[in-house]
């Protein structure tokens, strides 16, 4: 690990990638309503998959689709529990839907576009699309699959900037606030997950960026999270090592 960081580092510090600090305009903004998303584009099948015409293998089969097809996914809805504690079904036409334990989105050639340009460093994370992107000034240098809060646990959208930084910590629902605890008791959603590496808080309740080495029953691009933004190792080494107190992220869909 203190390899990978020292290497990391030394490119940065090369100038490879070119970080310019923050200025006076890339200062957070208030958080607005979160907008329904747009199309999330770049799926498809990693095996023979079933469509349903509701979000549960109680709805009927109206038709069938075979592994490697590209699909896109007008939205995500919560359903039936089939595997693990995923409860996210892709909504890919009216009265179609497939589950999404079986779809993979694998990293796209480009980045999507921002939801602003600001200078300096800066992050971007699509909700709809369901990647994030480092930025400096309008240059992206980097970018990755993620995965988002889950329906009914949106990620919060705006312009935030990086509160709080952690290496390494426990995430624990009890540590939210009264009003998420209350809902996560209503819904028997309680947790706490020890060793969470690379976790930067952009709101004080506990959403944060970091790495997310539970997420065996769906795949990164899924909106699977009570409202953080998780990704693979070194997908959030990369964003730990990128970013610093103060750091703005645009959240949009």
């Amino acid at each position: 690990m203190r390899a990978i960081l020292t290497a990391v580092l030394a490119v940065l510090m090369l100038g490879l990638v070119p970080l310019p600090v923050a200025d006076a305009q890339s200062q957070p903004t208030a958080t607005t309503a979160a907008p329904q998303m747009a199309t999330s584009t770049g799926w498809q099948t990693v095996r023979t998959m079933n469509v349903r015409s509701g979000p549960s293998t109680q709805y009927p089969i109206v038709g069938e689709l075979k592994a490697s097809t590209k699909l896109d996914v007008l939205a995500w809805q919560q359903g039936e529990i089939v595997v693990g504690s995923n409860d996210t079904w892709a909504k890919i036409a009216d009265g179609r839907f497939v589950y999404s334990n079986g779809l993979v989105k694998p990293k796209p050639d480009q980045p999507p576009a921002p939801g602003k340009k600001l200078k300096g460093r800066w992050i971007d994370v699509n909700l709809s699309q369901q990647v994030i992107t480092a930025y400096s000034g309008d240059t992206p240098v980097y970018w990755a699959v993620m995965s988002s809060g889950r329906p009914g646990w949106e990620t919060p959208t705006g312009t935030l900037t990086i509160q709080r930084r952690k290496i390494v910590t426990v995430m624990d629902s009890s540590n939210l606030n009264a009003a998420d605890t209350a809902k996560l008791r209503a819904d028997a959603q309680q947790y706490r997950v020890e060793d969470v590496f690379y976790t930067q808080y952009f709101t004080d309740s506990g959403d944060a960026l970091h790495y997310n080495y539970w997420k065996w029953d769906t795949p990164f691009g899924m909106p699977t999270s009570h409202g953080c933004i998780g990704m693979n190792y070194s997908d959030s080494y990369f964003f730990w090592a990128f970013a610093t107190l103060g750091t703005p992220l645009v959240i949009h869909y």
